[in-house]
């Protein structure tokens, strides 16, 4: 596993802070995600994968925020998040009742992060590092949640492809897209859009669009 970051770089870096419109929450947020990154591989002497994990991105922020107002029912139910970096989708799942709550990433980094998170709001989640979309039986979910995923041109139809398994299998698949360029355009049906706050330092802008989208049993 790589050498995550110490707690006190965390704190100075990226300490636990109120998740943009969702108070009910805190994780930790890089104030400047590239200065997190550096300061990081100079304190572990070696070149680190880029800390997505300390942004709140705005599609988990969208999820978050439809979680709170009871958009999805998850009470008692076993929820999935997909690549989920700081794991404020899961968190928030958690907090709206779900159990249990599985935050899957394949960085593990990302998972250390995520159990720090959980450990502050008091919340558990159950971690998992494989890379579920080569497995040939996928772990059981009743609600799947992506945010923000659709990023490789290369990684886009496999990765609807597998979230259409999930939903064949039963789970209801809900995909939070904040404009990213390799969203398909079908598989997929919009049911509510919102802005969302994004890291101006990460993106550029302040704010993205994003859309709810649910995913699409495959025909046959």
């Amino acid at each position: 596993m790589p050498k995550p970051p110490s707690s006190a770089l965390l704190e100075r870096f990226a300490p636990l802070r109120i998740v943009p419109t969702c108070p009910e929450l805190v994780a930790h947020q890089a104030f400047d995600v590239f200065a997190l990154w550096e300061a990081w591989e100079e304190e572990s002497g070696e070149p680190q994968n880029t800390p997505f994990w300390a942004i709140a991105w705005p599609g988990a922020i969208a999820l978050a925020r439809a979680l709170r107002a009871g958009t999805f029912r998850v009470q008692e139910r076993r929820v999935l998040e997909l690549g989920c970096g700081g794991a404020v989708a899961a968190l928030a799942a958690a907090r709206a009742g779900a159990r249990p709550v599985v935050a899957n990433d394949i960085d593990p980094v990302a998972l250390h992060v995520a159990r720090l998170n959980a450990e502050a709001n008091r919340l558990t989640l159950e971690l998992d590092g494989r890379d579920l979309g080569v497995l040939a039986d996928p772990p059981g979910a009743d609600l799947v949640l992506a945010a923000d995923l659709f990023y490789l041109k290369s990684q886009a139809a496999p990765l609807l492809g597998f979230l259409q398994r999930l939903r064949k299998r039963g789970a209801d698949v809900v995909v939070a897209d904040g404009g990213r360029d390799f969203t398909p355009r079908q598989g997929l049906e919009q049911f509510a859009e919102s802005l969302a706050p994004a890291d101006h330092a990460a993106e550029g802008v302040s704010s993205r669009p994003v859309r709810l989208l649910r995913v699409l049993a495959p025909p046959g």
